[in-house]
């Protein structure tokens, strides 16, 4: 209120001194002419001083009827920095990818540049956010200090006070509104990169049960919180995916992971980017399942509703003896191929099925032989006979190359969104901004920044 204070008294000054020239008994018409000028000017800069709380209800009214709002910019800010930020993870994620291939010279002559570029947009999208947002939360104080300018006499600083005060009253309501118009003049070539919250990381996966061994042609599936599919891969007859191929990836945030083992599937929640290893200079995603013994390709044992612990006596290739301590009661099975066979021992004691389910996965027929187990210490020995071994047809989902939709094969891609983004996020608002700051030049000649017409009009009639 101390500006509004300055600013009247300052009004008023510049009427006195009007009035005060149209007394002095000087015949001199250069100098008689500022007489009425100063005397409307004064009249003019204390109705823009008592019309101060109007001002301020007048962009509240007016943002209200245009649809605008601080909120949603602040939504739409912070998407476009997220799509910005992880377009600049992605491509580093793939240059890291390219070199750890030998293909460093390809990330340096074409990703660098693109990544320096929108580093630089970034800088550029958090500066103006920032100047607009600083207008947004000192309007109340701008406005004063305008009106301050304004109504200093013989307008010195008239055009600025008038500038500042039609800067703030445009700005507070159509920034708000710039989302609206980028997302009308824009097309959507990072819609998927700027739906996608997963992140990226370039990392094998290898699963494994119970006593460590690779558990064979298990399905890996990663699914979002909403359950969409974003990638799905076949493990090799050693349990072992080489995900870290250009296309390939694996999501880094947390996702959910589903393991399919001929048709029993276990899913969990993990963060991929939290449980990474380095083996042998590459990354490595583990996952183990403590409750599969992998006998061979095609070939497993299975528990449920196991609660307890297993230790291990012998192993081989067809065979194995452990020992089981359970507080509960379990379901042991024993999943094989239908043309082989196999049996259960339970503390050295040949023990018949309680149910056999056969059923087909992949075009390949299993059985399930199902057994009860009793809670307590047992020793459980299982035998298989056969061989059969078909590596099964999985359609796998590459979640850089079929979810993000990028592919190394097409270089003109990663141009394609960084050109996007620039128009999105650097041209689209330098146009908007543009737009706003003549409209501001127009609302400033109305509130005699260059113009006394408008002034003369309110004061006079005239």
């Amino acid at each position: 209120m101390d500006l509004l204070s300055i600013a009247f008294y300052l009004s008023v000054l510049t009427y006195y001194l009007g009035v005060l020239i149209y007394m002095l008994p000087i015949p001199i018409y250069g100098l008689k002419k500022w007489a009425p000028q100063l005397m409307v000017d004064g009249v003019f800069s204390a109705i823009l001083v008592f019309s101060y709380s109007l001002i301020m209800w007048l962009i509240h009214y007016f943002s209200g009827i245009l649809g605008s709002d601080w909120n949603m910019y602040s939504e739409w800010l912070l998407k476009e920095i997220n799509t910005v930020v992880g377009v600049i993870l992605l491509f580093k994620a793939i240059g890291i990818s390219l070199s750890s291939m030998g293909l460093s010279f390809l990330a340096n002559s074409l990703l660098s540049p693109l990544i320096s570029s929108l580093t630089y947009l970034l800088v550029f999208l958090l500066t103006v956010s920032t100047l607009v947002y600083a207008l947004y939360t000192l309007s109340h104080t701008l406005i004063a200090v305008g009106l301050v300018l304004h109504s200093i006499p013989f307008r010195i600083t008239r055009s600025s006070g008038a500038m500042l005060i039609s800067v703030v009253i445009i700005f507070s309501i159509g920034v708000p509104l710039m989302p609206s118009f980028i997302d009308l003049i824009s097309n959507n070539v990072v819609e998927q990169i700027n739906e996608n919250k997963y992140g990226i990381v370039y990392a094998d996966l290898i699963v494994t049960d119970l006593v460590n061994n690779g558990i064979s042609y298990s399905v890996i599936e990663f699914r979002g919180t909403d359950q969409n599919l974003l990638a799905r891969y076949l493990a090799n007859v050693v349990g072992y995916v080489d995900s870290s191929d250009i296309d390939k990836g694996i999501p880094s945030e947390k996702t959910c992971v589903s393991i399919d083992i001929v048709g029993y599937k276990y899913s969990f929640i993990i963060t991929p980017k939290d449980l990474v290893e380095k083996k042998n200079d590459k990354l490595v995603l583990p996952i183990k399942l403590n409750n599969v013994i992998s006998i061979k390709p095609l070939h497993y044992m299975v528990f449920m509703g196991f609660h307890g612990n297993v230790s291990m006596v012998s192993i081989t290739k067809s065979s194995g003896t452990i020992i089981v301590n359970s507080t509960t009661e379990y379901v042991l099975l024993l999943i094989l191929p239908i043309e082989d066979d196999g049996k259960i021992l339970l503390d050295n004691s040949s023990i018949e099925p309680n149910d056999v389910v056969e059923y087909k996965w992949d075009n390949i027929n299993f059985k399930a032989y199902k057994y009860i187990v009793s809670a307590g210490n047992h020793t459980i020995s299982y035998e298989v006979r056969g061989n059969y071994c078909s590596k099964p047809v999985i359609d796998e989902v590459y979640y850089t190359r079929d979810t993000l939709g990028i592919s190394i094969d097409k270089p003109v891609y990663f141009i394609n969104i960084v050109s996007s983004l620039i128009y999105r996020i650097f041209i689209g608002p330098i146009v908007y901004v543009s737009i706003l700051f003549t409209t501001s030049t127009a609302l400033a000649k109305l509130l005699g920044g260059s113009s006394s017409k408008i002034a003369r009009i309110v004061v006079t009639g005239v």
